[in-house]
């Protein structure tokens, strides 16, 4: 099946925080359209909200998005939040040492994309805990960590244009995700939760933006710095999530289609 960039939808994904503190909450969106806006860098400390924010932007992916969008889920550290999907038949799911089959699988169809495979149906690679599990995996499998910095490089660099998007969750946002300005460049989206834990931080996720940080900002669960490519930079509040059994069926379908 072919989509077209055209027709993918404007998600809200954020609450502009100006606009919560004024009492007339709004919110920003991310253009699932945009050549830019495709690859996300999600970081916080423990704690901060990010991955229940990240379960929510994948109920939305699932709700705006085309029915033939499907997810790849790699998490690492085997989190509560995605224990569920475990006894899911064919669920494209995966945990600790399964999370390099996961990037492989996603890479291969990436790949056959750019050769001669004429889908463009919206490919998610959501992997949560990257820069743990490659600083795992080189201890246990330098090859294999080498082989898997690969596929991610090539997911970011080459997928954009076939209709794949990579969104990487990480408390250490660091060299192992962007060894160059030009892998951070490709992270089109990018959100920081809660209080900074170091300048390097700052830097590693926003960029040269991070010079725009307000100097009053204080962070807190489910308050974030985003930027998002064409927009600029927000101080960002997360949704409240009020149904998670909803949320975790709306996540179940996207790694099952």
């Amino acid at each position: 099946m072919t989509e077209t960039f055209e027709t993918l939808p404007t998600i809200p994904l954020f609450l502009d925080a100006r606009s919560v503190r004024s009492g007339s909450p709004s919110y920003i969106g991310w253009e699932a359209g945009s050549s830019t806006q495709h690859h996300f860098l999600i970081s916080g400390n423990s704690g901060s909200g990010k991955s229940t924010h990240l379960m929510l932007c994948l109920a939305k992916v699932q709700k705006y998005m085309p029915r033939s969008t499907r997810l790849y889920l790699m998490d690492f550290k085997g989190s509560d939040d995605f224990r569920y999907l475990r006894g899911i038949p064919n669920a494209r799911y995966y945990a600790h040492d399964k999370c390099a089959d996961g990037l492989r699988a996603f890479s291969e169809e990436i790949e056959s994309r750019l050769q001669d495979n004429p889908d463009r149906s919206p490919l998610f690679a959501v992997f949560d805990e990257y820069s743990s599990f490659i600083s795992y995996t080189t201890i246990a499998d330098k090859k294999l960590a080498s082989q898997c910095q690969m596929w991610l490089m090539n997911a970011l660099f080459m997928s954009r244009g076939v209709g794949g998007y990579t969104w990487l969750c990480t408390q250490r946002p660091d060299q192992s995700i962007m060894p160059s300005g030009g892998a951070r460049d490709q992270l089109g989206g990018r959100v920081w939760w809660g209080r900074f834990s170091s300048d390097d931080a700052r830097k590693m996720t926003l960029g040269d933006m991070y010079k725009q940080i307000p100097e009053d900002y204080s962070g807190g669960v489910g308050h974030g710095m985003a930027y998002i490519d064409g927009k600029g930079l927000y101080e960002v509040v997360a949704p409240r999530i009020r149904r998670m059994d909803l949320v975790k069926e709306a996540i179940a379908d996207l790694v099952t289609r």
